[in-house]
């Protein structure tokens, strides 16, 4: 068997596979010896219907079969001997049999493309000193508050403001109609929250526990409640009662409710290194990122489009996998699918770059890491390993792993440099400098 191939492009390959006329005949004979065995002709036994009958009566089936088999039979071994590594195949172009010549098919296949590594070693990466301010530790502080806030009963007479929860009753009405389901009893809502209509919220800014308001209301022709679309409601409403959200003082019992710290200047030390640790993992990712995208934007890599068209299908998966059918047929998929493209693309590129590295470096997944991933994953989705454990998923979980611990050794390996941060030149400062220029 005579084996030829043919860059087409740096992601393409023609495979030219010649098998030999003796191969050729021998399979012909046996395919037209499986078709006599069953077939059923009358006047004869099975079996013993004439070759020469056989011949003549299915020729065409024969030929096809035999063509499927030879194909069947001698690709795996083409590739082998190739050492192609195929994506996809393409297109089969099998060429004419006959029993007294040698047999010939193409196959374009899709391969991972070579391309040149530029230095991923050394890379420069300028970042900013990590640093937690007062302010950052108090905005956590006061975020951990409002977490434990209570609401309390507002028994003064003072108008309602912004972060006031009002309790109200409200009664839709339409040509002096009441609306079914537009009415409520001992709806609370937060005011500045934009949790009821602005009009609604208007009035209630301002006015009192106690009052009764009669609200006139426009909806607009496009709302999304399409009993409600492009109608004007009248709606009344009483403000039944009031709270506010009073925050805990930051005592003891803040102190025991959110974890066992002693102090005030405890908590703080924690809350510090918490959002220290924070702003490290941020970093950690802009420089892994920063890495990626230099290593991309300088390796020129022609991409197969069987991977791009696979990394499309996986983002859309992942973008439409809580939406309904409805939502799904409102969107023109097409018009997304060349949106998604480039992006799809730049992923494909940095995955066969980390690859790549990988090779060279000696970079693996461990049974073990895979096995732990694995676990965690069918624990996520509720399901069995057993059911998880295929070579799809197993392939995809390793390549993370790899692709995860290049990125580690990158950085590793990066030059990363602490910079000061740029701040504008305040305008008095900007005025001495251009005034020092003039003199």
């Amino acid at each position: 068997m005579e084996i030829n191939v043919e860059e087409v492009s740096p992601a393409k390959r023609r495979l030219e596979v010649t098998i030999p006329k003796e191969r050729v005949k021998e399979e012909i004979d046996s395919v037209y010896k499986d078709i006599r065995k069953k077939a059923k002709l009358r006047g004869f036994r099975p079996g013993k219907v004439p070759m020469s009958v056989i011949r003549s009566l299915y020729k065409n089936q024969a030929t096809a079969t035999a063509i499927r088999n030879l194909i069947e039979k001698t690709y795996p071994e083409a590739l082998e001997k190739s050492k192609l590594k195929p994506l996809k195949e393409r297109e089969i172009e099998p060429g004419a049999l006959t029993e007294d010549d040698d047999f010939e098919y193409t196959v374009m296949v899709e391969v991972i493309p070579e391309f040149e590594l530029s230095d991923y070693k050394g890379i420069e990466v300028e970042v900013t000193p990590i640093e937690v301010t007062e302010a950052e530790i108090e905005a956590e502080i006061n975020r951990l508050r409002e977490t434990h806030a209570e609401l309390q009963k507002i028994d003064e007479p003072r108008p309602l403001k912004e972060g006031d929860y009002v309790v109200l009753d409200f009664q839709g009405f339409q040509d002096g109609e009441p609306l079914e389901h537009f009415k409520a009893t001992d709806y609370m809502a937060e005011l500045g929250k934009k949790q009821l209509h602005e009009d609604i919220e208007k009035e209630l800014i301002g006015a009192k526990v106690g009052e009764n308001k009669v609200i006139k209301l426009k909806y607009p022709e496009d709302f999304q409640n399409k009993e409600l679309a492009g109608k004007e409601i009248e709606l009344h409403l009483t403000i039944k009662e009031a709270k506010e959200k009073v925050l805990p003082e930051l005592d003891e019992n803040f102190l025991k409710t959110i974890g066992e710290y002693k102090t005030i200047d405890e908590l703080k030390k924690a809350i510090a290194q918490q959002i220290k640790e924070q702003k490290e993992n941020i970093r950690d990712e802009y420089i892994k990122n920063y890495i990626l995208n230099q290593l991309t934007e300088k390796t020129e890599i022609d991409v197969p489009e069987t991977l791009i068209e696979e990394e499309l299908e996986d983002m859309l998966n992942r973008a439409f996998q809580f939406t309904t059918p409805e939502v799904r047929k409102a969107i023109d998929l097409e018009k997304y699918r060349k949106e998604l493209r480039p992006t799809a693309e730049q992923k494909v590129k940095a995955k066969l770059i980390l690859g790549r590295i990988a090779d060279k470096e000696g970079i693996k997944a461990e049974e073990e890491e895979v096995k732990e991933e694995l676990e965690m994953m069918a624990k996520h989705l509720k399901v069995s390993v057993e059911k998880m454990n295929n070579p799809y998923v197993i392939g995809r979980i390793e390549s993370r792993i790899i692709g995860e611990k290049v990125l580690v050794f990158l950085k590793e390996n990066a030059q990363i440099k602490e910079v000061e941060k740029k701040t504008e030149t305040s305008e008095p400062e900007k005025k001495t400098t251009e005034n020092k220029e003039e003199g």
